[in-house]
């Protein structure tokens, strides 16, 4: 399997999963995942909105991470399953709205 397809079909699991976790009225979307060979560590970048609850969903995903990596397991397979998985808070999405927002008041 590509590693491009791997990465979807990890995303869309971990949407899923992450989805029943959240509580709230939060939006986020899984930027970037990488996976690791051999059982290393997967990190997952997420962009949250509104920004000001980011710090906390991180916080409870990461203390979550093993029952997120147990039911990752139960959804798809992975030849090699990661010992941890690490989310982290990533403000691309918002730095891009800004430049964005920038570039159409310039013109």
């Amino acid at each position: 399997m590509r590693i491009e397809r791997k990465k979807f079909l990890v995303i869309e699991a971990l949407s899923e999963i992450i989805e029943k976790i959240i509580e709230g009225d939060v939006v986020f979307t899984i930027l970037n995942v990488s996976l690791p060979q051999k059982g290393g560590i997967m990190k997952v970048s997420l962009s949250i909105f509104p920004d000001e609850k980011a710090k906390k969903i991180i916080e409870e995903l990461n203390k979550e991470s093993k029952k997120i990596k147990n039911e990752l397991k139960n959804k798809i397979y992975l030849r090699y399953i990661p010992k941890k998985i690490v989310f982290k808070y990533s403000n691309e999405l918002k730095e891009a709205q800004i430049i964005d927002k920038i570039l159409k008041e310039e013109t």
